[in-house]
């Protein structure tokens, strides 16, 4: 008697239900971190097995960075990581120079502004979808990690409670110079980012700067010089061109700097990892010589935050402003945009109603920028809160001196407050405020047949809010990079610690450890990309 295969194909709507419920989704973080064997009879043959993604179940709702990407986001990601590169970014300056040398010359014409906030409004609106792929790679890569690191912590606390039983403990007075072998400086200064020519000096003063509460009241106060000579122009149509160009002109530097600060902070990032992980698996193997424990290390699974209706509107839109999707969106945007030129003459109202449709869009996607980048780094912060604990754990099993830890000095008022605003701005009602703001933008524009002052309406306050929000945006990842250096460099502290004190208890050679480290990688002296 034969029986019925239970796992048919889904049906066409089905599929189609799936695809179309897909953008949003949450998904579970699961891997561990590649095997270290050992072979029993002969210690000195190693051999990695890298169980991540083998021995993982299938499942949609699991993300497993060994999973192979589509063609289309591969390509995605390429033009992602391109467009935070310094060779775009300085390309960006040189046409902003190039542009107002050009006005100059031309004496600052309407068609030179309109220019200007056109290309403002199409660049920006493009970098929020690479923004927030950014964010979603680097998301997922630092959890993935995370979760490396974590199952490794499973297998050091099982294999050091064999190592501490059957070897003798270290007296106090060992374990005091122990935890004195490795000196303070040895892997560099976590706090603050190296520096290997005049371009990242500049740059690592400009994030600061741009980033902090000092640009924004800047920000602010030249919005408010504005309102004021509003009254001496008429608060005419020229008045409001005035400051939308400022501010695009503001928006797209913000925008190619955030890009580009991101992409340069996850390099070193990457870097200091790379030193993370040799340590965990230098410890690993000489724990597994000296157990002869070839038990795969654990697979760990970090879970998403569980999310109301409203939070999973705003993934769904984030996912498909950060997709190909989107990208797609556009393309149908900008053709239908082109096609109407003959039709309006190629006039002024036919320039501002892709400014306007962008200015519109861009000023969602700011806040949306802003609420999911919060939600995922606190879902960082938490994830390395528990590998932290882990350590300590280990720690205190093997009664063994805990590491100072970087201790961050106590803030000042303009970064509370920066932050506090920051928050504010990620709050899910603030994103639907956002919303609701652009529908009656689209009245108020309607009303006035969309002429050039209702669509300048449409563009002005949405600008100046979207500015406002990439500034905080900055700030935001200035402070959360500073924390992740910071974790990073006391993670490593911690392994070399862990590994010293194997070295020793076991006999080997526990006064080479910070030697036979590659430490330069974060060292004060680093090449930094």
């Amino acid at each position: 008697m034969s029986q019925e295969n239970s796992t048919q194909k889904p049906g066409f709507f089905k599929r189609v239900g799936n695809y179309l419920c897909a953008p949003g989704r949450q998904f579970t973080v699961q891997c561990a971190a590649p095997t270290q064997f050992i072979n029993k009879t002969n210690h000195d043959c190693i051999q990695e097995i890298a169980i991540v993604g083998n021995d993982l179940p299938n499942n949609d709702s699991i993300y497993n960075e060994a999973n192979r990407k589509s063609i289309g986001a591969r390509i995605f990601d390429f033009l992602t990581d391109f467009a935070g590169s310094s060779l775009m970014f300085l390309l960006t300056c040189a046409i902003l120079v190039g542009w107002a040398i050009a006005g100059g010359v031309l004496g600052a014409p309407d068609e030179w502004q309109i220019a200007m906030q056109d290309g403002s409004s199409i660049q920006c609106y493009y970098s929020d979808s690479l923004l927030m792929r950014q964010q979603q790679n680097h998301c997922n890569r630092l959890l993935t990690i995370i979760a490396q690191l974590r199952s490794r912590s499973v297998t050091f606390d099982n294999l050091l409670r064999y190592t501490q039983a059957n070897n003798p403990s270290l007296s106090t007075s060992e374990l005091k110079n122990l935890a004195e072998k490795i000196p303070k400086n040895s892997v560099g200064d976590a706090a603050k980012l190296p520096t290997e020519n005049a371009y990242d000096l500049i740059c690592n003063w400009a994030s600061d700067a741009v980033g902090s509460l000092w640009a924004l009241m800047i920000y602010m106060g030249g919005i408010f010089a504005w309102i004021g000579v509003g009254h001496s122009l008429g608060f005419s149509d020229e008045w409001q061109l005035y400051i939308n160009t400022g501010v695009a002109v503001e928006l797209t530097f913000t925008s190619m700097f955030l890009q580009n600060t991101r992409r340069r902070h996850m390099l070193y990032l990457e870097k200091c990892l790379k030193c993370i992980q040799q340590a965990d698996v230098d410890l690993e193997i000489l724990l597994r010589q000296t157990s002869g424990d070839n038990t795969p290390n654990p697979i760990v699974s970090i879970k998403p935050h569980p999310v109301s209706r409203g939070i999973r509107i705003i993934d769904y839109y984030g996912d498909v402003i950060g997709t190909g999707i989107g990208l797609f969106i556009s393309v149908c945007v900008f053709i239908a945009w082109f096609a109407i030129g003959h039709v309006m003459s190629y006039d002024d109202n036919w320039w501002l109603i892709i400014g306007t449709y962008t200015g519109l869009v861009g000023f969602v996607d700011g806040f949306v920028l802003r609420n999911v980048y919060f939600r995922q780094d606190k879902l960082l912060d938490e994830n390395f809160d528990i590998l932290i604990d882990s350590d300590k754990a280990i720690f205190q099993y093997l009664n063994l001196y805990l590491p100072e830890q970087n201790i961050f000095r106590k803030r000042t008022f303009s970064e509370r407050l920066s932050n506090k605003m920051g928050d504010i701005c990620a709050h899910p009602l603030v994103v639907l405020f956002s919303f609701c703001v652009v529908v009656g933008l689209i009245c108020v524009a309607s009303g006035m047949n969309w002429n050039t002052t209702g669509q300048l309406l449409c563009n002005t306050p949405t600008m100046i809010i979207e500015g406002f929000l990439l500034i905080v945006l900055l700030h935001a990842h200035n402070m959360s990079n500073t924390n992740r250096r910071v974790q990073m460099h006391d993670i490593l502290v911690r392994r070399l610690r862990l590994l010293q004190y194997t070295r020793v208890s076991t006999g080997s050679d526990g006064c080479q450890v910070v030697n036979e480290m590659d430490l330069a990688d974060i060292s004060s002296n680093e090449k930094k990309s």
